[in-house]
């Protein structure tokens, strides 16, 4: 039955508890990821990978290299998405247990959020004593074309100084920036080497450290007017070993739409060199009342393609946003119902992947399907919106994705490094 007596306490230990059950999967080669610790809002026979599984055979094949201690392979996720990544809760689960399980190659993209003036993820700060415009790839026409994490930050000051602070070291920085930004460095002390801009790419420069360090001062000064344009878009930070990357950018009330309006942010995110790339759209496009399924197949399509153009060697996974709540006014009264173009958007999303022979998460369904929101919020693990979820349900998000992959990796061992049997 689901939980009684105080669901947000009791919530908290079933999360602590399936923290348990995916560590122990490390201990336990042989162990299959443990369903039985959600609680009975999960659906959990609905949390897997469905649609062409089979197109994850190289990542799966890289996974096993880490496995087996390759100490070369590196590989790299890129995760695109809304408000419910933009939190970094929901990533960053994802994140560590990739990492626990295949080895930690650094924290990867952050991006200059506060900055900007809006939330940032809670395990890094990049602060600035210069004054920053901003823009993202929501606002139509914007004064400064965002970059490729969705947004920009561009000051006109001579002198820039940007601080970053994480929790974990790392001993190089990829910058990300507009072709003609000045040349970002670092203190003499940390200095091993020439920033240069990296795999023939004006757009992205490597900076490398003499050791590794949880914080650093980049620092540009404008002396050239060909290098004037201080606009910078996000940071990855690594650390030169073995294991995942797991970047992430999101933009509150990002869209399929809105992403497509700005080509040049899945050109440069390219730069990433992402072996899987996963894209986490649809609360906004379908929230509202004009909500247009035609149109809605129409640009997952033109960013299915503007990926595989863009980055032909990645391997693209869509997944589907769980049901939502509209706030409806009637007879003088507020009140919230479920929207139902949250389950059409679903289906826009499932018929693509299937057309496009594409992996796909459907997390409508493994969250509950139909009413799921309500059964969430009444276990505290959805915000009183009842579009975005807690700390904790983005935690209980993110352990179900990673659930989600490792039955389909598991799967792909099993049957000897083969996925001819969909995971449907």
């Amino acid at each position: 039955m689901i939980f009684k007596g105080i669901p947000y306490l009791q919530t908290i230990l079933t999360l602590l508890l399936c923290g348990t059950a995916f560590t122990a999967r490390a201990q336990a080669d042989s162990a299959e990821p443990a369903d039985s610790c959600y609680p009975e809002i999960i659906c959990p026979d609905s949390n897997r990978l469905g649609g062409n599984v089979a197109a994850l055979e190289p990542l799966f094949q890289k996974l096993e290299a880490l496995e087996k201690k390759d100490t070369t392979a590196v590989i790299s996720i890129l995760q695109i998405g809304d408000s419910h990544i933009q939190a970094g809760f929901f990533p960053n689960e994802v994140r560590e247990n990739l990492q626990r399980e295949f080895g930690n190659a650094g924290r990867g993209l952050i991006v200059p959020l506060k900055l900007a003036g809006t939330n940032e993820p809670p395990d890094y700060a990049i602060t600035s004593p210069n004054s920053w415009n901003r823009s993202n790839c929501i606002t139509r026409a914007a004064t400064e074309e965002p970059g490729m994490s969705g947004m920009s930050i561009v000051t006109y000051d001579r002198h820039i100084e940007l601080d970053i602070k994480t929790k974990e070291p790392f001993d190089r920085i990829w910058a990300f920036h507009h072709r003609e930004a000045p040349l970002l460095t670092v203190p003499d002390s940390l200095s091993d080497g020439i920033c240069c801009p990296a795999l023939d790419n004006d757009e992205m420069t490597l900076i490398p450290l003499s050791r590794p360090v949880e914080q650093i001062r980049l620092c540009a000064s404008v002396a050239d007017s060909s290098f004037a344009h201080s606009a910078f878009y996000g940071f990855s930070l690594e650390n030169g070993r073995s294991g995942v990357l797991y970047h992430s950018f999101g933009i509150n009330g990002n869209t399929y739409a809105a992403i497509n309006r700005n080509p040049q942010i899945v050109r440069q995110a390219s730069g990433l060199c992402p072996d899987l790339v996963i894209v986490s759209l649809g609360t906004n496009d379908s929230y509202g009342a004009s909500f247009d399924p035609a149109d809605a197949d129409v640009q997952i399509t033109r960013l299915i393609d503007s990926i595989r153009r863009n980055m032909p060697a990645s391997v693209l996974l869509l997944t589907t946003p769980m049901e939502h709540c509209r706030r409806i006014r009637s007879k003088g009264r507020t009140y919230r119902k479920p929207n139902p173009n949250a389950c059409a958007m679903r289906e826009c999303i499932l018929r693509q992947a299937a057309l496009y022979r594409l992996p796909v998460w459907d997390f409508y369904a493994a969250a509950g399907g139909d009413g799921a929101m309500g059964r969430w919020a009444d276990l505290g693990i959805a915000n009183a919106d009842r579009v975005h979820l807690s700390r904790e349900g983005y935690r209980l998000q993110g352990k179900l994705f990673y659930d989600a992959i490792m039955k389909a990796y598991d799967h792909y061992r099993k049957h000897n490094g083969e996925l001819k049997i969909l995971l449907n």
